[in-house]
């Protein structure tokens, strides 16, 4: 039997799975359960988050439990967070999804303070970010700032939180890769940014030191030892990319991600994420990123599938921007999405699930056009859910072949993320995973693609 090196923990938006590396590089699954559903009304969306933990901590416990004192990558969704008790641990906040945007307003009154924003963090100023949700709770409840002044409260991802209550509150840790994305860490000083701390109101006394993605040692109560920690895309990218040059990586789940590796802050275009994929002994991996909100909801909501690719548009004036959870790169209009055409509204469920596919599809390709105006990319590496989904993934990869003109493979590995953060916990070279090309199909997205440009510019006008 192929001997186990080290497990991993994929604290997903809508699952929490678990995986186990092999010496012969292979991941099996080691337990799997559903998330948590999110509530809320408008741009707010939240979920509970002792529920979160409850479900995590059993299927992290299970793993442990078939491989006792195997070392543990954690990767975790970016941008979701919750104050809490130091004392008790008890959560004071809902989990307060990345899907939220209830800063919206905050960050449309701080627009001037944009630019230099996003010169220290390479970010936009967008409310799916913990920064301005924060600005909002706590200018609701004073006391919230108060308790993290003064350390009663402690603020966390999802990732801290969990090691917290692992570690008997012993253990309040997070990443570069993490903290990253909350638009308060200063990029250039790789830590938090006392400047931007004091822009959302945020005391530094509750947050969680920032260390390395890779190389802990971090004990936990029973047989847990957790050695590394990343965000969720960071994982995948490393698992999928390597060092590969001129190849992006398409990860398609409950959003849309697509990232390029690049050589560290100042590189990739403008209105695009720069961040850091993972800090380890060895020095900082760097991407650039573009995002699309909210695809994985808007898709399952959309009955009517499969969906076939036909060669023939079947639908030429049905358009769709597929954002549900605001747009993301490069346009960044939070209250904006998802968009249909008044032909694509007139479809049936599966016409108007077609044109969501399109969208996906059209959007994809917008990204890696900008992404490749520095250094070609010839090869997309497809990732996640969606892309690896029965009624979805064919439409979808083919779709991709034909409309981008490149070459499209999709990882033999559906699972990237518990992949890369398994081969951090393990110290293991991060090596591209075997792939399997795609022929192209759905000959008419090419020509399409310039007239869905053409409409979504004036949908964002």
């Amino acid at each position: 039997m192929d001997r186990a090196l080290a497990l991993a923990l994929d604290l997903g938006s809508t699952r929490v799975k678990a995986g186990r590396l092999t010496a012969g590089g292979t991941l099996v699954p080691a337990g799997a359960a559903g998330a948590p559903h999110l509530t809320g009304q408008g741009t707010v969306r939240e979920g509970d988050a002792a529920a979160y933990l409850e479900v995590a901590g059993a299927v992290l416990a299970q793993a442990v439990a078939a491989d006792p004192g195997l070392p543990v990558g954690i990767a975790c969704q970016r941008s979701s967070f919750v104050l809490w008790e130091a004392a008790s641990g008890r959560p004071v906040t809902p989990l307060v999804s990345w899907q939220d945007r209830r800063a919206d307003r905050w960050c449309a009154a701080h627009r001037a303070r944009e630019a230099e924003l996003t010169a220290r963090t390479g970010l936009p100023l967008s409310p799916h970010y913990a920064g301005p949700k924060l600005a909002v709770l706590l200018a609701a409840d004073p006391g919230l700032g108060e308790g993290l002044a003064t350390g009663r409260l402690r603020f966390g991802t999802l990732e801290t939180y969990l090691l917290w209550h692992l570690s008997g509150a012993q253990v309040h840790h997070t990443d570069l890769s993490m903290a990253a994305r909350t638009l308060m860490v200063d990029l250039g000083r790789r830590d938090w940014s006392d400047p931007l701390l004091a822009t959302f109101g945020v005391p530094r006394a509750g947050l969680p030191a920032i260390g390395a993605s890779a190389g802990l040692d971090l004990e936990m109560d029973g047989e847990t030892r957790v050695a590394a920690t990343l965000a969720d895309q960071g994982a995948a990218a490393l698992a999928a990319l390597g060092e590969a040059p001129g190849t992006a990586l398409v990860n398609l789940g409950t959003g849309g991600f697509v990232l390029r590796r690049v050589a560290g802050p100042g590189h990739g275009p403008e209105g695009y994420l720069l961040g850091p994929l993972c800090r380890a002994a060895g020095g900082t991996a760097w991407a650039a990123e573009g995002t699309i909100n909210g695809i994985g909801p808007l898709v399952a909501g959309l009955k009517g599938g499969p969906t076939s690719l036909a060669e023939d548009d079947p639908a030429p004036d049905a358009f769709c921007l597929p954002d549900a959870a605001g747009v993301g790169a490069p346009h960044w209009r939070a209250g904006l999405g998802p968009v249909f055409s008044p032909a694509a509204e007139s479809l049936g469920p599966a016409g108007r699930r077609r044109a969501a596919l399109e969208g996906i599809v059209f959007r994809v390709r917008e990204i890696v056009d900008d992404l490749a105006r520095d250094a070609p990319v010839t090869r997309l590496l497809v990732a996640g859910g969606l892309a690896a989904g029965p009624d979805t993934g064919h439409f979808l990869t083919a779709g991709l072949a034909a409309c981008t003109g490149r070459e499209v493979a999709r990882l033999e590995e559906p699972e990237a993320t518990l992949l890369g953060a398994a081969r951090l916990a393990a110290g293991v070279p991060q090596a591209a995973p075997g792939a399997r090309a795609v022929a192209a199909a759905g000959g008419y997205l090419g020509p399409k693609y310039a007239r869905w440009r053409a409409w979504l510019e004036g949908v964002l006008a």
